[in-house]
């Protein structure tokens, strides 16, 4: 079954799924108006703009430790597109803070031959048996998300998480490159 769901519903499933919550991610650049400047300072000094304590005192990476702390597992998969756009540079360089709050993120370079067999949308998997669909519009803002629990809907969402999850590069492992060559900071 198909339904969108509110902002207060998504937010919910966060705190609701028993057991695992998986993201697949495919796009090079996300337009979050409260991101920009962040993300434009970062470029122009490698300051992230966020202090060393941002994994225990931020809301979001608050939920992932209390969750796992009770055994549930948070995973994401990224595709990028290499050289790394700016967003994805970024991404990258906050990414630590996601990962001391015990998510699981690994990266898959959109050249890899598994990308094929998966799909260009994002969306979350939450206990394999529902999943979340984030829609975007063509300026990469989101839009609206989509909540699938169709059994064999879900057993298609699942076997693109398996795939994206085998090939994909654990973070500590993953060295990033930018457009023009350099490492970042």
């Amino acid at each position: 079954m198909r339904r969108l769901l509110t902002e207060d519903e998504f937010d919910r499933q966060f705190t609701e799924f028993e057991h695992t919550a998986w993201k697949l991610e495919v796009r090079d650049r996300y337009n979050v108006a409260e991101e920009e400047e962040t993300i434009r300072h970062f470029l122009s000094t490698g300051d992230l703009g966020r202090k060393e304590d941002h994994a225990r005192t931020s809301p979001w990476h608050q939920n992932v430790t209390a969750c796992r702390q009770e055994g549930k597992i948070w995973q994401r998969v990224r595709i990028i597109s290499e050289p790394l756009s700016d967003y994805i540079t970024w991404e990258h360089a906050v990414t630590r803070f996601n990962v001391e709050a015990g998510e699981d993120i690994r990266w898959l370079p959109r050249h890899h031959p598994a990308v094929k067999q998966l799909p260009e949308i994002d969306f979350w998997l939450f206990d394999s048996r529902w999943a979340c669909i984030l829609h975007f519009d063509g300026d990469d803002v989101p839009r609206e998300l989509e909540r699938i629990d169709d059994p064999t809907a879900i057993a298609q969402y699942c076997q693109w998480r398996d795939i994206a999850l085998h090939y994909a590069i654990q973070h500590s492992d993953y060295t990033l490159t930018r457009a023009n060559g350099s490492i970042p900071r």
